[in-house]
């Protein structure tokens, strides 16, 4: 499966380019719990500012100018996701804006954690149709609401 993972503020921003606008222990935590052990693919900015952070199984990473032995790397999200593919845990798709925009439409589910209050960024996660999905799970937290999406099947 292919997994959006988001947590995104008022106006759709996840970020401010170099740090998430808000600082929420209990909703990272839940982040990392989901993509622990699991295929990571992300963008450049999202690998440097998160991959002290997380224990995925495997790192996937789009980039033509990262050059690491931490990670894989892959110059575009078709060649990253189609690699990602072949193992057999989840892939969960992390970020940045660019890379959201491009793999909406590869995603089977989405896990978005829509974060309470006003918050300052510029990095936004991209609009969707509400009419292409179901929501599968709703859970109230105190800073935050986490919905699970499942794309509907034509």
């Amino acid at each position: 499966m292919v997994i959006i993972i988001a947590a995104i503020g008022s106006n759709h921003i996840i970020g401010t380019g170099d740090r998430l606008p808000w600082h929420i222990p209990s909703e990272y935590n839940q982040f990392l719990s989901y993509v622990r052990d699991q295929t990571v693919l992300m963008g450049r900015r999202s690998y440097e500012i998160f991959k002290n952070d997380m224990v995925p199984k495997r790192m996937v990473v789009v980039s033509r100018t990262l050059k690491t032995g931490q990670a894989s790397v892959f110059h575009s999200l078709p060649e990253a996701l189609e690699y990602s593919k072949t193992f057999s845990e989840d892939v969960f798709i992390c970020g940045g804006q660019s890379i959201y925009e491009e793999s909406i439409q590869y995603a089977d589910h989405m896990y978005l954690s829509f974060i309470k209050g006003e918050h300052q960024g510029n990095v936004y996660f991209p609009g969707f149709d509400e009419d292409q999905w179901t929501v599968e799970k709703q859970e109230e937290h105190d800073e935050f609401n986490f919905v699970v999406y499942r794309r509907k099947t034509v």
